[in-house]
């Protein structure tokens, strides 16, 4: 995993914590509490966008992780098939040439 994606889910795991933590404090507010927050519910549009935004970057981050992989994969499997055919030829006898009588030769 390189730098850039570690750095990506420490970013979406304190989102996650702050969520967390978000809903830890509600549940022991009082009601003036609640009904101040209430007054605040367009910080909870954006935060929400928030994470959808990182849920579809991780989403697409993998599936181009995945895709570069498959054709990794394709091409060492074609360099394989390579290697392979050249170790078979080396190890055939080589092929001596036949020599066919000319036109003009009497056998």
């Amino acid at each position: 995993m390189n730098q850039r994606r570690r750095i990506f889910f420490i970013i979406f795991g304190v989102y996650h914590l702050a969520i967390l933590i978000a809903i830890l404090v509600v549940e022991k507010a009082d009601l003036g509490f609640l009904l101040d927050l209430y007054n605040k519910t367009w910080l909870m549009r954006y935060a929400s966008i928030l994470g959808i935004l990182l849920f579809v970057t991780d989403f697409i981050w993998n599936w181009i992780e995945a895709r570069n992989a498959g054709r990794e994969k394709d091409v060492m499997r074609h360099e394989n098939n390579t290697l392979k055919a050249k170790v078979y030829d080396l190890q055939q006898p080589p092929v001596e040439p036949v020599n066919e009588p000319t036109a003009g030769s009497k056998s």
